[in-house]
């Protein structure tokens, strides 16, 4: 079980993995036009909505809000023309369900991202970007996706690089060819207000949502380019170095280990790193009143949270079991694969949680102690392995994130709360006859949050099980892992492993379950 941990006060640093840790003595400002969700049965990142309350089986699921402006799905009017002369990789990476996303010509190695904030009226958001990338081809001339925001300049290393905005794209045009396998650093300033978008599924919009008091950006799948300007795709992953100024009392809380946190002439300027390889969807700026609060700094996975204080009272009863979920999915799947974990709970009335990589997104409307969310704090640690650790390679893969944590959900029920099997079983099976299609190994993008994505998925991994066993079945789990962790990999990659370690075809298996046929008979 997990403690109730320090708050921490930012005029006594702790030493701390070199961190300067705070607490925020803030004012309870609650958020009175609060969101709702785009629509109650999505899935939430948990996405973990099956139609049923938080106070069951609710999913990941972004919100909505009438104040800010949305458009569609990247925008085609940039990769529907053909890429500008000189531009040798492609404004797309090809994913089958979002083919404007992403630039084929780089590799980003890191995102430093340096963000001044202010929340007064609409948020504005000026920001540098500074951005370490190795290009893959010769190329003059690269592009990043980048959406409603405005760049005054560009620069390689000290030299102005030309920009042009088109669609959803910002192209760079680089005086000299930059060489195949060449190491460069570009910088970016931009500025504006931040917008939604229609992500095109069942979640509604995505992007950075201004909630009044508090902001918080939701990149799954492609909200990133909202606030910086980003290769948006799973499979080009690399390191974040995140610097928020925002107005005090208020504070900017970000993915990965608080190295900074002080106050600076009315403001408070906070530092975080992430020094994993994440995807551009996982990463998140959230900014309100918060409480930053370190659980245990000497435990084996530190869990750091940050909670609105209204909520500081009640935070234990629900998300008390973190430790002991990640203890239990630490056995099963491998080690935990980041230097820490932890919640971001947004104080905001709408059904929400994403697995933004080392520190989940929480609604405070699931937060009231009574400990029922239990499924959805497990389904979203479950995906620092799944979705997080190994990324999916195109968007058509989705169900190795959400069908691989919805097992996890009733595989924490199996063997940290010692579950019944044969009960388990029976409500897999409920829930994915509920939920057949579209199919899970191609719901389309409309479908990408599905419930069948979800739900068949989750009981496609159990009837493996069935198939080949417990030990075969833990080994391809924990070897996925191991073999694509820190990067991205596709449905055809973990049919491969699992005929590998198996020893035998299992195509028509994996045909039938990842259909939108009717369920196979579990195998016995």
């Amino acid at each position: 079980m997990r403690h109730t941990g320090t708050v921490l006060d930012p005029q006594s640093p702790l030493a701390r993995y070199g961190r300067v840790l705070a607490v925020v003595a803030l004012l309870i400002v609650g958020c009175s036009s609060a969101a709702t969700v785009a629509n109650p049965d999505a899935s939430t990142s948990t996405r973990q909505a099956n139609g049923q309350s938080a106070t069951s089986d609710t999913t990941d699921t972004a919100p909505t809000t009438s104040s800010s402006s949305t458009s569609g799905a990247p925008d085609s009017s940039a990769s529907s023309e053909s890429s500008p002369a000189g531009v040798i990789g492609g404004e797309s990476v090809g994913d089958p369900y979002f083919p404007n996303l992403g630039n084929t010509g780089y590799d980003v190695s890191s995102y430093d991202l340096d963000l001044r904030i202010d929340t007064e009226g609409a948020d504005q958001l000026v920001g540098v970007a500074t951005i370490s990338f190795i290009a893959t081809e010769d190329v003059d001339q690269i592009s990043f996706d980048l959406r409603g925001l405005d760049v005054s300049d560009a620069r390689l290393g000290d030299d102005a690089v030309e920009t042009e905005q088109v669609g959803d794209k910002l192209r760079l045009r680089f005086a000299e060819t930059l060489s195949a396998g060449s190491e460069n650093v570009v910088a970016i300033s931009y500025s504006g207000t931040p917008q939604l978008v229609d992500s095109t599924t069942r979640i509604g919009v995505i992007g950075w949502f201004d909630l009044g008091n508090n902001s918080v950006a939701v990149g799954e799948p492609f909200g990133a380019q909202t606030w910086y300007p980003v290769n948006d795709h799973p499979t080009d992953k690399a390191t974040y170095t995140f610097t928020l100024d925002v107005p005090d009392p208020l504070v900017g809380v970000a993915n990965g280990v608080l190295t900074a946190d002080a106050p600076v002439d009315g403001r408070r300027i906070t530092s975080w790193e992430m020094t994993d390889p994440m995807a551009s969807y996982l990463a998140t700026v959230t900014v309100g009143d918060y409480l930053l609060i370190d659980s245990d700094p000497a435990a084996e996975v530190d869990v750091f949270d940050a909670v609105p204080p209204r909520l500081n009272n009640v935070f234990e009863g629900d998300f008390g079991m973190t430790d002991e979920i990640i203890d239990v999915f630490s056995e099963l799947f491998g080690p935990y694969p980041f230097d820490e974990y932890g919640v971001m709970v947004v104080d905001g009335n709408f059904s929400f949680a994403l697995e933004t990589q080392g520190r989940s997104i929480f609604s405070a409307s699931f937060v009231d102690g009574d400990g029922s969310i239990e499924r959805i704090v497990a389904h979203e640690i479950a995906h620092q392995w799944f979705g997080n650790h190994v990324s999916p390679a195109t968007w058509q893969d989705i169900w190795l994130n959400e069908g691989f944590a919805s097992y996890a959900e009733d595989l924490w029920i199996e063997f940290g709360r010692n579950g019944d099997v044969t009960a388990l079983e029976t409500r897999l099976l409920a829930r994915a006859e509920l939920a057949q299609s579209p199919a899970p190994g191609d719901p389309g993008p409309a479908g990408l949050f599905d419930q069948s994505v979800y739900r068949r998925g989750g009981l496609t991994l159990h009837a493996l099980r069935l198939e080949v066993g417990d030990d075969a079945f833990f080994t391809m789990l924990r070897t996925w892992l191991d073999r694509f962790g820190g990067g991205s990999a596709s449905t055809t990659d973990f049919i491969e492993l699992a005929e590998e370690i198996h020893g035998s075809d299992l195509s028509n298996f994996f045909d039938a379950w990842l259909s939108d046929a009717p369920l196979p008979a579990l195998p016995r």
